[in-house]
């Protein structure tokens, strides 16, 4: 019973559980795949968020909000929030006080987003037929 060589043409043995390919290229070839499957995954993340305008936004307030050096203060009151600041999807940071849109006059039009959700969730098309 002879063992193959790599499929690779390194010199050493392969085996048929590893596709014909040595430990080495092996583990090579396991390190491709895994890449290609983290890229693919990244791109589904990255068309998802930029699908949902909720998500979208929460997310990019939450990326510029990470700066190292800017102290965290309530857009309205300018309070000293911390950690316990929310971030609203206008993409500012509000103290518990102000955190609901009403408090804050959010520049949201949440009726619009909804909507726009819904519809997408739904999958429908509105279509007036004529009689």
């Amino acid at each position: 019973m002879d063992s193959p060589l790599c499929a690779n043409g390194c010199g050493f043995y392969g085996s048929e559980e590893k596709q014909n390919l040595c430990s080495k290229c092996y583990k090579d070839f396991i390190k491709q795949e895994l890449a290609k499957a983290e890229e693919v995954l990244a791109e589904a993340v990255q068309a998802l968020i930029l699908e949902d305008p909720m998500n979208s936004d929460v997310a990019a307030a939450i990326e510029g909000s990470t700066s190292r050096g800017a102290k965290k203060r309530c857009k309205s009151c300018n309070k000293k929030v911390g950690l316990a600041g929310f971030v609203c999807r206008c993409a500012n940071v509000f103290c518990g006080m102000h955190r609901h849109p009403e408090e804050h006059a959010c520049s949201v039009d949440f009726k619009a987003v909804g909507r726009d959700l819904l519809a997408k969730q739904l999958n429908l098309v509105w279509k007036d037929d004529k009689l």
